[in-house]
């Protein structure tokens, strides 16, 4: 039988703080019996997990499903706002 390994790659980052808040986050992670990378990578994703929202659902109904659906195969032609919005895009970031 075969065994199957998943290797995970990693990578560093570097942090540069005073000594005071060193010692305070080491205490904080030795309190929950953590090395201090385990301490801050759980801080900095738990963190993470709030700033980045859920994806929403929103539900319509038949009528506004079909005026939806109808924009998306049918748009209506570029007016000059659009046209000006995409033509400065493309100055900045190129064409796509």
């Amino acid at each position: 039988m075969m065994s199957t390994q998943t290797q995970t790659k990693s990578t560093r980052v570097t942090l540069t703080l005073s000594q005071e808040h060193k010692q305070k986050l080491d205490k904080a992670a030795a309190m929950r019996c953590l090395t201090l990378s385990e301490y801050l990578l759980q801080l900095a994703l738990d963190a993470a997990t709030e700033e980045i929202p859920e994806p929403e659902s929103i539900v319509l109904s038949e009528r506004d499903w079909e005026i939806f659906s109808s924009a998306l195969l049918n748009p209506p032609a570029a007016n000059e706002a659009l046209k000006a919005a995409i033509k400065e895009h493309q100055e900045e970031y190129g064409n796509w």
